[in-house]
């Protein structure tokens, strides 16, 4: 049961160093959240905090004053206004009552109260939520506010290896589950889908993400990163060292994940991805599913500490 404080039950998960304080006015069992979740649970607050608090009940919601709408795709309808913004939920065709479910976060996206309908009201109380805001996804809140902390999420395979995490980055169907599944036994999985990158006093770092994709392995471990690699399915397997930074810098963006896309953000992402261009040892890996690509990477000295 999660520890029940002034009217709500609260949970605390960590990773990259922020530590997502979950409440609700409903109890928090261990079954309410999916066991995905265990790996990142702390006992409390950290240095840097983001509260979520779940009502289940209809917010008071007057649309005049929602402010200026600045982003509009399913299933969001994002506002802005002095307050900071409101995300009201846009529901598909054969859904009802979508206004119900709404979301409002401060200026910095550290604190948010949403409102949940009943479909995610007995979702709750089915257990085993994938994630911490009942949103399809935490990428929303997460990529949102790691841009003011110089870091961002990756569609990314990722795995500590003698030390150092290494990131194997693609889009849908580039073979980042089959990465991780061959080389498996090399060290930790973080996480096979999307993980965490983040410029650090001493350099970049690399953190797992309970946003997993067919390999439902993840960590809440971390190391300083050793590599980037692109991943390409091919016949072969051969990796080759990228030296082209404007290059880089678009492949990072490219699979780079995006929520809604302000001016700031955009500033501060292509600064990040541009020191990483800059710092990072980058490669195009080319890989077929024989396991081959495990020698290539061993002859290529990829798991050392000098890499």
């Amino acid at each position: 049961m999660g520890k029940k404080r002034a009217g709500y039950d609260r949970k605390f998960y960590r990773t990259a160093g922020i530590t997502f304080e979950v409440r609700s006015d409903l109890p928090i069992s261990e079954d309410t959240f999916d066991r995905k979740f265990k790996v990142f649970e702390v006992d409390g607050p950290g240095e840097d905090n983001v509260v979520i608090h779940h009502h289940f009940e209809a917010p008071e919601l007057d649309e005049r004053s929602l402010g200026k709408e600045i982003y509009r795709k399913i299933p969001w309808a994002i506002y802005q206004n002095r307050e900071g913004y409101v995300y009201l939920w846009i529901p598909p065709l054969h859904a009802a009552d979508g206004k119900r479910r709404v979301a409002f976060f401060n200026r910095d996206h550290t604190r948010g109260e949403i409102y949940n309908d009943r479909t995610r009201l007995e979702a709750y109380r089915a257990g085993g939520a994938g994630s911490l805001t009942l949103f399809p996804t935490d990428q929303i809140l997460i990529g949102r506010i790691l841009s003011a902390r110089q870091g961002c999420i990756l569609h990314s395979a990722g795995m500590i290896i003698e030390g150092k995490g290494y990131l194997f980055v693609g889009h849908s169907d580039a073979g980042k589950s089959t990465i991780v599944e061959l080389l498996r036994g090399r060290g930790v999985i973080l996480c096979d889908d999307r993980n965490v990158v983040c410029r650090r006093e001493d350099g970049f770092r690399v953190y797992g993400s309970w946003s997993h994709g067919d390999v439902p392995d993840v960590s809440a471990e971390s190391a300083p990163l050793g590599a980037v690699m692109f991943l390409n399915q091919s016949t072969e397997n051969r990796i080759i060292p990228l030296d082209d930074e404007l290059d880089i810098v678009k492949k990072l963006v490219s699979c780079m994940v995006k929520p809604f896309v302000t001016p700031d953000w955009w500033e501060k992402t292509l600064d990040l991805a541009e020191q990483m261009a800059e710092e990072a040892p980058c490669y195009d890996l080319y890989f077929d599913k024989s396991g081959e690509i495990e020698e290539v990477l061993e002859d290529a000295s990829l798991w050392i500490d000098d890499c």
